[in-house]
């Protein structure tokens, strides 16, 4: 009988340690996937506050030429990075409207950018993007908007 009740307990024993590692494996990956979204979604805001300096920056008759030197191929690398992590359809709406607004943004400053009243429009709607982009992506992690709300213009 004594035989018995200790192979019982082996083998509870070895359940609880699968267990546990299934559980330990499972929370690494989530955090592993968390930690890859929170990157992509702060890469894509970073390159697109860089764009709207580089535009400002232009605009202002501060440099010549940033707007083109923009690194695109890592915008278009962490948006789709982004698009296969992420299952959040405010995210991904997001990211849709950011898109859209900055290529917006950059044919009115690069193929009109005489056209001051068109280019104002399009940064302001640039702008309302990259405030919804935040918001969306700070839900994600059950966060309020940004600090920084309100002090953009």
């Amino acid at each position: 009988m004594g035989a018995w009740i200790g192979l019982v307990g082996v083998v509870a024993g070895t359940l609880v340690a699968f267990i546990g590692q299934y559980i330990v494996r499972n929370s690494d990956s989530r955090e592993r996937r968390e930690a890859h979204l929170l990157e992509q979604l702060a890469i894509l805001l970073a390159l697109s506050e860089d764009y709207r300096n580089r535009v400002w920056e232009e605009r202002n008759k501060v440099a010549t030429g940033v707007v083109a030197a923009w690194d695109l191929s890592a915008y278009r690398h962490a948006e789709a990075q982004l698009r296969i992590l992420s299952r959040d359809s405010n995210v991904l709406s997001a990211l849709m409207s950011l898109k859209k607004t900055g290529a917006e943004l950059g044919r009115s400053w690069r193929l009109a950018p005489e056209d001051e009243s068109r280019t104002e429009a399009a940064w302001k709607a640039h702008r309302t993007a990259v405030d919804q982009f935040i918001a969306a992506s700070s839900q994600v992690f059950g966060g309020k908007r940004s600090w920084l709300a309100g002090v953009r213009s």
